[in-house]
């Protein structure tokens, strides 16, 4: 073996476990990069979707934002501010699991709130609180039916964590050129 192949196949290795050791939310990350709060109001969207399971499809229900991505991520101690859309064709509501919304916000069914009619839209505006890895999910059935999705608070702490990683990427993607063209 020659010392380049030697480098490039260690590089190779060094890129993929850093990219999956140090950072294993990166498609997360990147895809939540706009659904970061700052202010803005977060659009969900209750939606169902098909899986391929065995070969076989499944209707399944998703929590999804307008560009396509599940779940959120946002930063903690900032404003919770979330509009739900019901596309499912289905009445439902979505529990804010970890976070502690007003008592009419906490999504659990005829507790006091409503169930979400089908083609409805509600706003859900409150603290975020600390930070954690949370989830939101149905308080019905539909939560074995996929119904749920991962709601991420990140502290200004992980925000930097996050902000080396992908810097370290960068750098360690960069050396790997160098190496593959020496």
């Amino acid at each position: 073996m020659k010392r380049r192949e030697f480098l490039g196949g260690l590089m190779s290795g060094v890129v993929a476990a850093s990219d999956a050791a140090m950072n294993p939310t990166s498609a997360w990350a990147e895809n939540s990069r706009a659904a970061t709060s700052g202010g803005a109001t977060h659009s969900l969207s209750i939606a169902k979707r098909v899986l391929d399971v065995n070969g076989k499809a499944a209707d399944v229900f998703g929590l999804v934002q307008s560009d396509g991505s599940v779940g959120l991520t946002l930063d903690a101690d900032s404003p919770f501010d979330v509009t739900l859309s019901n596309d499912s064709g289905e009445a439902t509501l979505i529990h804010w699991h970890g976070l502690t919304p007003l008592w009419h916000m906490d999504g659990v069914p005829d507790n006091p709130a409503a169930l979400l009619k089908a083609a409805e839209t509600r706003r859900y505006k409150f603290p975020v609180g600390s930070g954690g890895t949370h989830w939101m999910h149905a308080h019905t059935l539909q939560e074995q039916n996929l119904l749920a999705a991962p709601l991420i608070v990140r502290t200004a702490d992980e925000r930097k964590l996050d902000e080396h990683c992908h810097h370290l990427n960068h750098m360690v993607a960069g050396m790997m050129s160098f190496v593959a063209y020496a």
